[in-house]
C-alpha cells in the first residue's frame, strides 16, 4: 500500500509464544471463576477444531492470565500446547475491562449448555418453558425456592428445582386463567399465584368461577401485593361469613 508516493510498512505489535510448560501460568486473583459448562462445551470445539494458535491467550509478566482461562484449561487438559501473547503491565483492571467488553451470555445459553452435558434440571427447565411458555424467569420463579441468586446458581450449573409440583400447578392455573386476564404471564401476577399455592384454605375452582362473570375487575398491577389484594376482592365477591384472606 502506497500513500502520497510513501511506502507504508505493516509492523509487529504482538508476538505470540507457544509452550507446552503448563506449569508457568497461573490465574490472576479477583477474575470470575471457571464456568465448567463454558470448559466443556470449549473442550469440545478444541478437540473437533483446534484454532487456539489464531486465539491466543493473555499474560502479564508474571505469566498470570488475563484472558483466556477457559482455553488455558482445556489446552491443558488436552495435552495441547498454549499459545499466548505477553502484555506486560497488565492486571486485575485489563481483566475486568475485557470481560466488560465481551458478549455476555444469556441464561438460555448457560440452560442450553448444560442440556448438552446432560444435566437433568436443566432439561426438565427447557422443557417446562418450552411446555408452558412462561419464559425463563417466570418458570426459575416458579420452579425453585423463592430466595438466593438464581441466575448464578444457574451459570455455575448449581441450579436445583425443588418445587416442580407447585410448578406444574400454578402453570395449570395460568393456561385456565388466560382466556380471561391478557396479563397472566406478568411476574408479579405469577408471584401472586405462587404465594396462593402456598395458601392451603385458597380454592382455585371459586377464583375462576368468580373471574367468569368479574373479568373486567381484574386489571393490571404494579406489584405482587397489588394482585393479591385484587384476586382477594374478586375471590370474596358476594361470600358470606368469613372472608379468606390471600396476605
Amino acid at each position: 500500500m502506497r500513500t502520497e508516493g510513501t511506502q507504508v510498512r505493516d509492523v509487529v505489535v504482538s508476538q505470540v509464544y507457544r509452550t507446552t510448560n503448563y506449569e508457568r501460568f497461573s490465574f490472576i486473583q479477583g477474575n470470575r471463576q471457571l464456568n465448567k459448562m463454558h470448559q466443556e462445551r470449549l473442550k469440545k470445539s478444541i478437540a473437533e477444531t483446534d484454532l487456539t494458535e489464531t486465539n491466543p491467550i493473555l499474560v502479564n509478566e508474571n505469566f498470570e492470565i488475563i484472558d483466556g482461562q477457559h482455553r488455558f484449561e482445556v489446552c491443558k487438559e488436552l495435552k495441547k500446547p498454549i499459545h499466548y501473547i505477553l502484555k506486560v503491565g497488565y492486571g486485575l483492571r485489563e481483566v475486568q475491562m475485557l470481560n466488560a467488553n465481551m458478549k455476555n451470555w444469556r441464561l438460555e445459553d448457560y440452560v442450553d449448555g448444560y442440556c448438552d452435558m446432560g444435566k437433568e434440571e436443566y432439561l426438565f427447565l427447557r422443557s417446562f418453558i418450552k411446555e408452558h411458555k412462561l419464559g425463563m424467569t417466570n418458570s426459575v420463579q416458579l420452579l425453585s425456592n423463592m430466595g438466593g441468586d438464581k441466575a448464578q446458581n444457574i451459570m455455575d450449573g448449581k441450579m436445583t428445582l425443588p418445587n416442580k409440583g407447585r410448578g406444574a400447578v400454578v402453570a395449570g392455573w395460568v393456561k385456565q386463567i388466560e382466556p380471561m386476564y391478557g396479563g397472566v404471564k406478568r411476574r408479579s401476577f405469577i408471584n401472586a399465584l405462587s404465594k396462593l399455592y402456598s395458601n392451603r384454605q385458597f380454592d382455585f375452582k371459586q377464583l375462576v368461577a368468580k373471574l367468569q362473570y368479574q373479568q373486567t375487575k381484574l386489571v393490571d398491577c404494579t406489584d405482587t401485593k397489588g394482585y393479591l389484594t385484587l384476586l382477594e376482592e374478586i375471590y370474596n365477591f358476594k361470600e358470606r361469613g368469613e372472608k379468606l384472606r390471600f396476605f
